[in-house]
This record gives structure tokens, sequence and C-alpha cells, in this order.
């Protein structure tokens, strides 16, 4: 693909989701070592661009993808064009469409590029016409795909994944205490939103998860986390919850940056199968995640300290937005809020005693 010196400037196709542009870090960090004179640009839709504030790489110029105005018949026009010339700016030596659309692959051709590359089976089969070096990956996590595919264009060995360490922001979390007050030490953050109505367990589920952990160690803080649409999540959840248990209600206060630093400050994450729980991993953090409708060896959070909990049915991994069944909440929903709880305290016992 070409010697760390023909390789001046990449640009990167992701345009989402959250949890896939996290699953690409580690593709990013192996391609900055191999390159690091090289500038990286990110064609990143508008909603997800703050995440490449944490790149394990610097990131040069963020393209975005303002898929609203290329959807709408006023709009497309204009900003099919602002976005050609933002591709056109730069005449980059190196393109790479992690996406796998077509339509991702479409705006690597107007880029005029020598070299393309991407995957040799896409997740549309129709972009691969578009890559001039097409890749053979086995299947896999993303995560794994991601870091196969860059491996192959800098011929290299991808061996085992290594979660690069993600930078910090002090000025963030100096704006998040602003927000709300100081983080406690030992605090279990809940992630009850998720983007499909399957994906999202109950909330008495974390309510329940919340009071068992406070009822066996009353040291420890809980903070629902999400945007202004999960509120009525975590309403539900506070209602439920005993007034003595300590909760920080932060849906919706907090920007991605700074959702980021509280996951980082987080001694554990409770969470759907949905974006969040992505960084809370790629942070390193503990993650005790909800599975029903989705595969979590493909898509679900990365690396060592993730526990996954998904029931043994013969629906299970449907890839149902809403559940077929009718009913409420679905039969994948029913999980053991006591055995989760035990997980969680078993994760935080040797930081306990480190401390002693």
């Amino acid at each position: 693909m070409g010697t760390p010196g023909t390789i001046r400037r990449i640009l990167i196709v992701k345009p989402s989701s959250l949890g896939d542009i996290l699953h690409l870090f580690p593709a990013l960090d192996l391609l900055h070592r191999h390159w690091p004179q090289a500038k990286i640009d990110f064609l990143v839709h508008p909603a997800f661009a703050g995440i490449l504030d944490f790149s394990p790489c610097p990131i040069d110029r963020r393209i975005l993808f303002r898929r609203r105005e290329l959807g709408h018949i006023t709009t497309f026009l204009p900003e099919f064009f602002r976005l050609i010339r933002k591709l056109r700016q730069e005449h980059y030596d190196l393109v790479i469409d992690f996406q796998g659309l077509f339509r991702s692959a479409v705006f690597t051709a107007f880029t005029r590029c020598p070299r393309i590359a991407g995957f040799a089976t896409p997740r549309e089969a129709s972009a691969k016409f578009f890559y001039h070096t097409r890749v053979e990956v086995p299947p896999g996590h993303a995560v794994e795909r991601y870091v196969n595919l860059a491996a192959a264009l800098t011929g290299q060995t991808a061996g085992k994944c290594v979660r690069p360490i993600l930078p910090d922001n002090p000025e963030v979390r100096a704006a998040l205490r602003e927000k709300i007050g100081p983080l406690p030490e030992r605090l279990v953050t809940l992630l009850p939103g998720a983007r499909w109505k399957s994906k999202r367990f109950p909330p008495e589920l974390f309510a329940q998860i919340a009071e068992e952990l406070h009822e066996r160690e009353p040291g420890i803080s809980f903070a629902v986390v999400g945007s202004g649409s999960d509120r009525d999540l975590e309403e539900a959840i506070a209602d439920m919850l005993p007034p003595e248990i300590p909760l920080l209600k932060c849906c919706g206060k907090t920007t991605l940056p700074e959702m980021m630093e509280l996951l980082r400050a987080s001694a554990a994450v409770v969470s759907n199968d949905s974006g969040p729980v992505h960084a809370a991993a790629a942070l390193g953090r503990p993650v005790f995640a909800f599975f029903g409708p989705t595969d979590p060896e493909r898509t679900g959070p990365y690396g060592p300290g993730c526990r996954i909990y998904r029931l043994n049915l013969d629906c299970i991994g449907c890839l149902r937005r809403h559940c077929p069944l009718q009913s409420a909440p679905p039969p994948c929903h029913a999980l053991d809020a006591g055995m989760v709880a035990n997980d969680i305290l078993l994760s935080l016992e040797p930081r306990r005693k480190e401390k002693c």
C-alpha cells in the first residue's frame, strides 16, 4: 500500500455510529504508528464528532457528513457540493472505507484518491466496486475486523488487539464538576437508554441492581446517564429507589466529552447495548451489559473487563427493533438482578483491598 514516506494524508470514512467509531480506535492507533507523519482526516456524522476528541491519534480535519441535509430536497444540492469540496480539498494518498455501505463508498470515489481501500465483503456488496484494494478479513468482532483491515494495508500482522489509552481532558472534567458537582469515589453508572425498543431492558432491572448494591455496600453511589430522551427512564429508576440511595440524574445534562469523563470516573458501568457502553469499554471500565436482540460476539463491548448477560432463548439475536412476541417486557429481558449485583460487587472487591 505504500512506505511510511509515501502516505502523507489519510481519510477515514466512518460516519456513524458512536459504538462503531469507538471500535475503530485500535485500528486508528495501528495506522498512526505505521504512518506517524501522515495527517488523518475523518468523515463523521456531526452527532459523533465529539468522540474524536478521545482518538488515540491526532485527527487533523473532521469532515461533517450531514445526513439530514443530504436527505432533504431543499438542502441536498448545497450540502452535497459542500461535502464534495471538502473531500477534494486535500489530495489524499489513502482513503479507507470502514463503513462498507454503497453510500460511503460513493463518497470515497469523489475524493479522486488513487488508493481507496475497504472490505472485500462489505456490509453492502455494491460498495466494493469503488475500492482499488479489497481486503479479505475473517469474521469476528468489529474491533478485530477493523484492525485486520488496517494491518493488511500496512503490511503488519494484526496479532492481538490492544486497547489504546484514550486521552483525558482536564477542562472537560472541570466543566463536568461545574454541572453535577464532585463525583463520588465509588460510582456505579447506569445507562438505561438504547436506540431500539427491544434493546431497552426495563428500568426495574436497573433499580433492582442499584438497590441490591446499596443494601450490601452503602458507600456506593449511582448516576443515570443518557440523552434527554432517556429522562423518562431516569425518572422511573429514581421513583423506584428509596430516597437514601445517592443518585445523580445526568440524562441530557452532559456533552459527549463530558459523558466520557463521567464514565472514566466510574467504578462500574451497567448498560443496555448502546453507544455509551462501548465508550466505557474503550476506557477500560468494568462493564456489565445486557443483550437480547443483538450479537455481542460481533458488536458487543470489547475487552477483558466486559461481562455480558444474555438468556439462552431460541429467539435470542433476532435483530428485531421491536419484539414480535408482543410481551412486556420481552422474554429476553428477564435477567436476574441479584446475579448482576453480585458480579459488580466482586469486581469492586479487589479495588477495596488495594486501599486497605
